[in-house]
């Protein structure tokens, strides 16, 4: 009905537009917009709602011909937002000589939600009944959401074991918008107090409950009662059974015994499940007929049981399953799999016959975008390696969902296929769930609190959106005001230039900071010249600027990219040059003296995860080779450091575990391995300064150590490894991990390899840690506890790499970010 009224209103609209086009033309040719571009979809009379949120819908037609079809589809999409209760179109010409159309949607909202109240509820507080329902204040009233939201309360007080629960809705209009109430009666509770098996020979009580998800009330269980689980546990039974041979095992009878707790006020209810085995069986074989695409050995190789094997009837539905993928990958999606089964009582065999119709290949003939209310059509499809016309495969859908979720503009995506128009023709739909991509920061520490002349406090702001505008561009802008470091930098970046898969990113800033660098002393007591005891302090200031372009290609089983980019800057180091002189040449040769420092990289990468931000399987490879110093010294001006960097790594994902425990929710364990080989090598007749060498810089490599500023935690050779055990609790948001770092650090590359097993140059820190994976917050909390291999075996250290005694009293926490190597 809901779908016919929408039909309605759009014929209505449709006819109004076209008579508002045609009276002004008259005298013209009253069809005069048909074929012209669209130029702008604007909206009149919008009131609660932005015009910034309709983007997504209105976008896909600009610049498209104007059709009757192109205009009801357009008017379809607007009403399906659910937003307005009434649009009349008006028509304008887009430019003077009337070879665009402009069309202007004039709209009357729906009302908005005032308020939403719950009435009845004593057992559940309004605050966990609000976050059940989708409805709130300020949103546009929406009848279908209500329905929705009653199903969604009636869920909550059902798996809390209120089985009589009844929930129904009202809706009251007032000056300041509808007010929805909800009603709710509860009844009373329904708690499983004990689960018996009868019947059970081959198999113990303890094995068959551990199948149940309906737990009995203990000390980590509510054990509340639900209908609907009591039907997937009997499933689960069975299940198990048919697993193990046994494929005449059936549930005579569930008996339930429930009586009244007065004193509690609930229902107690005593489950017995009565049971018959039967007699097991084995696995005859399974013969495949009517195959002509794929030879019998490629299919045969798909089953993962052999004749004699004991029945297990998920063995064997996962076979068949992957069989038919074999073909959906193809782009065979309409074939027939007809299995007939033999089951032999005498010899306890069951023998499998799967009689395959072969039909043509489907091709793709719409991909459909839905959900996106912001981001706009091009910016999706441009990510679906599937175009209209082409043949559908699995894998490239798998593709697709691979880079959406890699954009992180989406909490969800789900995708679809549907009969197309014709047979072998398939709708290939993508339904998304938008996330926020700005991400605004602000943060205020407390230092130089031991020096009465410096500003105690240090700020710190960025804000960065990674879909500008919903066209997949990104801006962000930082400022930092500290005692010893202010900075100032901007970025821009763009995906997809000239409509390839180019993406080009940009950066600029000025920054000022104080450091400090040993200097030459003269030590009046001996005459001699001290290199290694004395500091200075030098104030620096940089303007910096970096541009950087990459070429990608995406390809089924991974994602290859290419990039190149340049980085350079202007150094100004200011301090008294007639009291100090700095032992570090590079310090002095910008001394008060603008003079550059530049680099060139390029880097090739191959990525092979799920998803890179927060991964769980998969594999991913890069080297990156960076020149630095591009301007030899002439006078005073130049650079005076030259050397080759290159970074190699590689990572590793597992999934060790995920069982789903609720229909949303799963545990899930996850093993990550990195390891990252990095070394520089200067030019001939140069040196490197510390300040540019390799560090261990305790909060990606070596977390938890404080040694990048001693000349034992810098080296030009470095040897990066982790790994981590992962318990995502709320994939994509929140996941508590087990870490083990390891990182070796070395004078060059040379002795990497040739002083590889001498325990003082290794760093190793073990911990638990609290990772969040949104791109708005990508923090990391860690505590630490650092250790090294002595001769005297393990050795606990604090984090400057000094021995401690007591382990257990050598835990830090360390503050990290979640940086995806790309």
């Amino acid at each position: 009905m809901r779908s016919l009224h929408r039909t309605v209103k759009s014929a209505i609209a449709l006819v109004f537009l076209l008579a508002g086009l045609c009276l002004p033309a008259f005298a013209q040719n009253s069809e005069w917009y048909y074929g012209k571009p669209i130029r702008t979809v604007t909206f009149s009379g919008l009131q609660n709602i932005k015009a910034s949120d309709l983007d997504g819908v209105t976008s896909a037609y600009i610049g498209k011909e104007f059709s009757d079809d192109l205009f009801a589809d357009l008017l379809n999409r607007v009403f399906a937002l659910d937003y307005f209760s009434d649009v009349i179109p008006e028509a304008v010409p887009g430019d003077a000589a009337r070879k665009s159309v402009s069309i202007v949607l004039v709209v009357q909202e729906n009302p908005v939600v005032s308020k939403v109240v719950f009435l009845g509820n004593s057992k559940i507080k309004n605050n966990e009944l609000k976050d059940t329902v989708s409805v709130k204040a300020k949103d546009i009233y929406n009848q279908a959401k209500v329905l929705v939201d009653e199903r969604a309360l009636r869920n909550l007080y059902i798996s809390k074991g209120f089985t009589s629960v009844h929930v129904s809705s009202t809706t009251e209009e007032t000056a300041e918008g509808i007010v929805v109430t909800f009603r709710i009666d509860e009844g009373t509770t329904t708690v499983v107090t004990a689960i018996n098996f009868q019947g059970n020979t081959i198999a113990s009580d303890r094995t068959l409950s551990r199948k149940l998800t309906l737990k009995k009330e203990g000390v980590l269980n509510k054990g509340y009662f639900q209908e609907s689980v009591l039907e997937v546990d009997k499933q689960a039974l069975i299940a198990y059974y048919h697993d193990h041979g046994y494929i005449d095992a059936k549930i005579v009878d569930v008996v339930r015994d429930t009586t009244f707790n007065e004193s509690k006020k609930r229902e107690e209810l005593a489950i017995t499940f009565v049971l018959q085995e039967g007699s097991q069986y084995t696995f005859g074989g399974i013969t495949f007929l009517g195959n002509k695409v794929f030879s019998t050995e490629q299919i045969q190789a798909l089953v993962t049981m052999q004749p004699g094997d004991v029945f297990n009837e998920t063995k064997l539905n996962e076979s068949i399953i992957a069989v038919q993928q074999l073909y959906v990958n193809s782009g065979y999606t309409s074939n027939q799999f007809q299995p007939f089964v033999t089951k032999d009582p005498d010899t306890k065999t069951v023998t499998y016959q799967i009689v395959i119709e072969e039909r043509n290949r489907s091709h793709v003939e719409n991909i459909i975008v839905k959900g996106n209310e912001r981001t706009k059509d091009y910016v999706i499809t441009r990510e679906i390696p599937i175009e209209s016309g082409d043949i559908y495969s699995n894998t490239k859908l798998y593709s697709a969902m691979r880079s959406l979720y890699n954009l992180q503009y989406f909490s969800n995506i789900i995708p679809d296929v549907q009969m197309g128009s014709e047979e072998n023709l398939v709708d290939v739909i993508f339904s998304v769930e938008e996330q926020n991509t700005v991400s605004l920061t602000a943060g205020l520490t407390f230092s130089g609190m031991g020096n009465s002349n410096e500003f105690p406090i240090a700020l710190m702001a960025s804000i960065q959106d990674t879909n500008l505008f919903g066209e997949g561009r990104s801006l962000s802008a930082g400022i930092k005001l500290a005692t010893e470091e202010q900075s100032i930098n901007f970025g821009y970046g763009q995906s997809w230039l000239f409509g390839l898969p180019i993406s080009m990113n940009i950066s600029a800033g000025f920054s000022h900071t104080k450091q400090y660098t040993l200097r030459n002393y003269l030590s009046p007591s001996s005459g001699d010249l001290e290199t290694s005891s004395h500091y200075m302090e030098y104030h620096q200031l940089s303007f910096n600027v970096g541009a950087s372009f990459s070429r990608w290609w995406t390809y089924d089983w991974a994602v290859l990219t290419a990039t190149g980019g340049i980085t350079g800057s202007m150094v100004y180091n200011i301090y008294d040059a007639a009291l100090y002189t700095p032992v570090d040449y590079s310090v002095s040769a910008y001394g008060n003296n603008w003079s550059p420092s530049t680099a060139i990289y390029g880097k090739f990468s191959a990525d092979g995860r799920d998803i890179n931000y927060d991964p769980s399987k998969g594999w991913f490879v890069s080297e990156q080779l960076t020149w630095r110093g591009l301007i030899p010294r002439i006078g005073d001006f130049g650079e005076t450091e030259f050397f080759l960097r290159s970074e190699t790594k590689g990572e590793l994902y597992f999934t060790l575990l995920d069982k789903p425990v609720t229909e949303t929710w799963g545990v899930k364990l996850v093993l990550a391995l990195y390891s990252g080989l990095s070394f520089q090598v200067p030019a001939v007749g140069t040196t490197i300064k510390d300040t540019s060498k390799l560090y261990v810089d305790g909060m990606f490599y070596g977390r938890g150590y404080q040694i990048y500023n001693t000349t034992y935690g810098r080296g030009n050779g470095m040897l990066a490894n982790y790994a981590e055990l992962r318990f995502p609790v709320a994939p994509g948001i929140l996941s508590i991990d087990l870490f083990l770092d390891a990182v070796m650090i070395k004078p060059d590359l040379g002795a990497v390899f040739s002083d590889f097993a001498n325990p003082n140059d290794w760093y190793f820190s073990w911990g638990p840690s609290l990772r969040l994976t949104m791109q708005q917050f990508p923090l990391r909390i860690l505590l630490t506890n650092n250790f090294k291999f002595t001769s005297d075996g393990i050795t606990s250290v604090n984090k400057y790499g000094e021995p401690l005694s007591d382990w257990w009293k050598n835990w830090n926490f360390t503050l990290s970010f979640n940086l995806v190597n790309k």
